[in-house]
């Protein structure tokens, strides 16, 4: 699939009448932008096509901006303004269907992360005119195929000197956006102001499996605050260290994990991280 157009739609009829665009090519990201703190919603609305579909006439999306003006013009493709501060370069088909935006999804919060191969994040949020606290909604952008994931996991294996390390990671307690941390302390126990959390754990987390090196990390449940209104941006931020340094993990639900009325299901899973992975199951061998 391909994508030919992206838009927002807004609606002051409430959450539960969404907007809703009347052509079977478009479809909406069920992510409402406001995070459900205003009477008017907002949703992501993404036209796609078969890649096999698409003509020579046809134009494609090939770069996704978000901003109050227009970016310099593209070579052989012209900007469009679409509501939100949203621009894209819309480029004819001939021979670009393989640079051209593929997937889009949202992810909310000026901390927010993209751990996921091929994906990119575009740091300023869509200009919807909402509440400064709440965590900003930001576009993450797939361009071209998406390489394939191996369903094969990783072999754990026990090194020759019989160690075999695991990191056990609890309660991160992740939310939307940065959120806050309290009664913080110092190395020498003096009082510390409020400060934003996640990115905190964030660095710290990464510290710790730069000077332990695990083998394995395993979360062994509440990564996600209850009442949080994005799960997936909230994990992400925990998976983001460990994906970077190419670590295995596994993970299992706390109590909070599922709790409140945008929480995930506990009976979901996916092993390309749009929900988490609920089962924790792994067999060591030696060399």
């Amino acid at each position: 699939m391909v994508v030919t157009d992206l838009t927002v739609c807004f609606s002051s009829s409430g959450p539960t009448h969404p907007y809703i665009l009347d052509s079977q090519n478009w479809h909406r990201i069920e992510k409402e932008l406001y995070l459900h703190t205003s009477r008017q919603t907002a949703w992501l609305h993404v036209a796609v096509a078969k890649e096999e579909d698409v003509t020579a006439k046809d134009f494609l999306v090939t770069d996704i901006r978000v901003g109050e003006s227009p970016p310099s013009s593209g070579l052989g493709g012209m900007w469009e303004s679409r509501p939100g501060g949203l621009w894209l370069l819309k480029e004819k088909s001939s021979g670009k269907s393989g640079r051209a935006v593929t997937k889009v999804d949202v992810l909310f919060g000026a901390d927010a992360v993209e751990p996921r191969p091929q994906w990119t994040l575009i740091g300023s949020p869509l200009r919807l005119g909402g509440q400064p606290e709440v965590p900003g909604a930001k576009l993450t952008v797939l361009y071209g195929r998406e390489e394939p994931i191996s369903d094969a996991r990783p072999v754990l294996r026990i090194k020759e000197d019989g160690k075999f390390k695991i990191v056990q990671i609890s309660d991160t307690h992740m939310v939307t956006g940065v959120g806050i941390c309290k009664d913080a302390i110092d190395a020498h126990g003096n009082a510390l102001p409020e400060s934003e959390a996640d990115p905190l754990t964030m660095s710290f987390i990464g510290k710790i499996l730069d000077i332990e090196n695990p083998d394995l990390v395993v979360l062994t449940g509440d990564q996600v605050h209850h009442d949080t209104f994005d799960t997936q941006t909230a994990l992400f931020k925990v998976f983001a260290p460990i994906i970077e340094r190419c670590i295995p993990f596994a993970a299992i639900f706390g109590n909070h994990d599922s709790e409140g009325a945008h929480a995930l299901s506990r009976k979901v899973s996916s092993p390309r991280l749009g929900v988490p992975t609920i089962g924790l199951q792994f067999v060591l061998t030696s060399h």
